[in-house]
């Protein structure tokens, strides 16, 4: 470490060369030390492994020092912009790679050099003589993988997480000690000597002690590194993979397998507490890879059982529906069987990737459903969590007369390529597949990371390949890249896409890390091109493309390919009684062929039924409450779990969206509309994680909070227009309408579209037309609110 003082009088030496570590547009363009050579920071990390933050390869890193005139014995001085990171990292490396001569790092970077005297910088960029630097990564370089990591925790080093606190809290590596790189500094200078020694011995750190440190990608610890040496502490070294490497894919505590054992363990061994005692409050988020999601309520569970593409056997759909009714019950503390108000209690929820979950279970009770589960070939595994998740398909498969390919096989062979995975268990985020075989894109590819429709190849059957899509923060449609896969290639495809993630995807930067933002960084034809390199088969672009239509849902009566029929039902919210399920099931199999379909729209679908089955099926008193012609907002509705369980939910949506959709529908009836509107699509999520798909309804919802001058309260982001048929989302016009106002602005605009529409013109198509500003306001007119009385709460 040295001051600007001490800089400006060496830089002219013979054997000093200073390096600006700024991007090429700020060394030119801003100005630089003057004489300092421009090492920008991008190139002095693995191009191949930005995300992980690995170290150039040898022969590169020489390469780059050769190119501004640097030899091993030259004294080097780096400095950034950024508090001094980015230039430490660049001394680390060559320290590394065997550099001889001394490596200091400019206390202050470039704004110490420029507050301190009369000091300016230059846009003149000086012309080194390129030399022949070797690189050589040295026996004893202070760099530590994982392997030695676990050594280190298990012995007497000290394992340092140089990130901040709030980091450290949501993360570490077990037993490691915090120490915030930035406490080293004050006012962007190295605190005094005597400061530092009293605040590293706080935290464990002497002279005599060993020390690994880490951070996310290796940058943050790098400045500690040479902090630490300058001090003379002489035995330090840096795990390179750092954060992001121990929490990649085959990390031990990421095991599904042994996950489930721990879980059985603590069934039979002191149940939630004991186990969250034992392991840490952070084995909860792990659970999720199992199929076990913490609710709000501590100590239960949401759990949720995957059903690849839909397809149920009837024993299976009357397993899950028993599982429910015996397991899916709230303790007294929290209002038993009286729970909720609408649905009672032993309910469980059909989902928009036809799995089905179900809420307050207990540790104690997982086994024996596992165990249920297991007799019948049903499983949690990889449910939730950052994996390879449930595939979605069309829910006709194999029924439709019309579809190209019979997805069932290829759905299968997936989701058993992965399920249990321990390599594939914990990817960067989750990653969602769909396949499609019919020409109506039902499993909605456009939403997809992976999403695959019909196509045609030299007179064969196969799948194009679309990627990158998804919703939430940051919506994508997904982009076709010209990719045609055989059927038997598909769990190929998944695969190499999956480990492209792993290498090229951030493990720690959540809030952009799903695979989108990858594909938008890449762009489309750039993705296509690394894909190939993972991919075990050659890329060909298809001769035609198939897919014809977008189909919203399949309630209804629907003829077969063999004649028979499937019937579609409406379950409003996706959400009924565990005993219903199980008389569904019953249904199934006495009626068709022991088979049943969960659909991304939250409903179910009983298929194989000859015309006396059908007409059995459709007097059965069941189909009062779950309906194949139900009112259009009724069939509509699709919801989140919502603020009852979730704990990032701010509205709750069920019960919420049951009384809307009654109330839609009769004001429908009265209105005179009703029959004009097969189904009128309201998508409601309790916050911005769109889990209830709002970007895609023709009313879309997400929950937010509200403040006026008269009330706070509970409300919702409202927009119109989605329609993945036309890869277009929702336009959001207002935010934050108090939530009891909904009702009455969806009439409003219902009206609205009924007056001015033209003939034939669907809603969706209305509201591309109607300017924003239109929508808006009639959006904001309707209703009109009173102000509260003066004391009013509201909740």
């Amino acid at each position: 470490m040295v001051s600007p003082v001490w800089l400006e009088a060496h830089r002219d030496a013979d054997s000093v060369v200073v390096v600006d570590v700024r991007e090429t547009r700020d060394y030119e363009e801003l100005g630089h030390v003057p004489d300092a050579v421009t090492v920008p920071a991008d190139r002095f990390r693995d191009p191949s492994s930005v995300a992980d933050g690995k170290l150039p390869a040898a022969d590169d890193f020489a390469a780059l020092l050769s190119a501004v005139g640097i030899d091993r014995e030259d004294t080097i001085v780096a400095y950034g912009d950024d508090g001094g990171p980015l230039a430490a990292r660049f001394l680390l490396t060559a320290t590394v790679y065997g550099h001889e001569g001394d490596c200091y790092l400019l206390d202050g970077g470039l704004e110490a050099w420029l507050e301190e005297g009369d000091r300016s910088l230059s846009t003149d960029a000086p012309d080194p003589e390129p030399t022949a630097y070797e690189a050589r990564l040295q026996d004893d370089a202070p760099i530590v993988d994982r392997e030695d990591v676990d050594a280190a925790v298990e012995g007497d080093a000290v394992v340092v997480d140089t990130r901040t606190a709030a980091e450290y809290e949501q993360s570490r590596v077990p037993g490691a000690v915090h120490l915030d790189w930035e406490d080293l500094l004050e006012d962007g200078r190295l605190r005094d000597e005597g400061v530092l020694e009293d605040l590293l011995a706080e935290n464990g750190l002497t002279p005599d002690e060993r020390i690994v440190l880490y951070c996310n990608t290796a940058r943050r610890l790098s400045h500690t590194f040479v902090t630490l040496r300058h001090l003379g502490y002489g035995d330090v070294s840096f795990y390179e993979g750092s954060l992001t490497d121990w929490v990649r894919a085959e990390a031990p505590e990421w095991d599904p397998l042994e996950l489930q054992a721990q879980v059985r363990y603590y069934a039979d061994n002191g149940g939630f507490e004991a186990m969250v005692d034992e392991l840490g409050e952070d084995v909860l988020g792990r659970l999720k890879l199992i199929g076990l999601y913490h609710q709000k309520q501590r100590g239960y569970f949401m759990l949720r059982t995957r059903a690849p593409g839909g397809v149920l056997t009837a024993e299976q759909t009357r397993t899950v529906g028993e599982v429910a009714d015996e397991f899916a019950r709230a303790p007294e503390a929290y209002g038993g069987p009286d729970q909720n108000p609408v649905f009672g209690d032993g309910y469980l929820d059909v989902t928009t990737r036809q799995d089905v979950q179900m809420h307050w279970i207990e540790i104690e009770d997982i086994a024996e459903i596992w165990d249920r589960y297991d007799a019948v070939g049903l499983s949690t595994m990889q449910a939730c969590g950052n994996s390879v998740r449930n595939v979605v398909g069309c829910p006709a498969a194999g029924l439709d007369p019309d579809e190209t390919v019979d997805i069932r096989p290829v759905v299968e062979r997936v989701s058993q390529r992965f399920l249990g995975d321990h390599h594939y268990a914990n990817l960067p985020r989750k990653f969602k597949v769909s396949v499609t075989g019919c020409h109506e894109d039902c499993a909605r590819s456009g939403i997809q990371d992976l999403g695959l429709t019909p196509a045609r190849k030299d007179g064969r059957d196969g799948f194009v390949a679309r990627v990158g899509g998804g919703l939430s923060d940051g919506p994508r449609v997904a982009s076709d890249i010209d990719l045609f896969v055989e059927p038997d290639r598909v769990e190929d495809l998944v695969a190499a896409m999956a480990d492209l993630f792993m290498d090229h995807g951030s493990y720690l930067d959540t809030a952009v890390n799903r695979l989108r933002f990858l594909v938008a960084e890449f762009g489309p034809e750039a993705f296509r091109e690394e894909l190939a390199t993972y991919a075990d088969f050659e890329f060909v672009e298809p001769d035609e493309t198939l897919t014809m239509d977008y189909r919203g849902d399949h309630v209804g009566v629907h003829e077969q390919g063999d004649g028979r029929s499937y019937v579609g039902l409406n379950v409003p919210t996706g959400r009924l009684a565990g005993e219903e399920f199980a008389d569904l099931a019953r249904l199934a199999a006495d009626l068709g062929d022991d088979e049943f379909r969960l659909t991304p729209n939250q409903n179910v679908l009983v298929p194989h039924l000859d015309d006396d089955a059908l007409e059995d099926l459709l007097a059965d008193p069941l189909l009062e409450r779950y309906s194949p012609d139900p009112g259009p907002f009724t069939r509509g509705i699709v919801t989140c779990t919502g603020r009852e369980f979730c704990n990032y939910g701010i509205i709750e949506t069920k019960n919420r969206a049951i009384r809307w959709a009654r109330e839609l529908d009769d004001w429908a009836e009265e209105a005179g509309i009703a029959d004009d509107h097969e189904a009128i699509r309201i998508h409601m999520s309790g916050c911005s994680a769109s889990c209830a798909q709002p970007q895609l309804g023709d009313f879309g919802l997400r929950g937010e909070v509200y403040r006026d001058d008269y009330e706070s309260g509970r409300a919702a982001d409202f927009g119109l227009g989605g329609d993945l048929g036309n890869d277009e989302f929702i336009d959001w016009l207002v935010g934050k309408i108090p939530i009891d106002d909904v009702p009455g602005v969806v009439k409003a605009t219902m009206r609205a579209y009924d007056a001015d529409s033209e003939p034939g013109e669907s809603f969706t198509e209305w509201t591309r037309r109607t300017s924003n500003a239109a929508l808006r306001e009639i959006v904001t007119d309707e209703p009109a609110r009173d102000p509260p009385a003066i004391g009013t709460e509201v909740s």
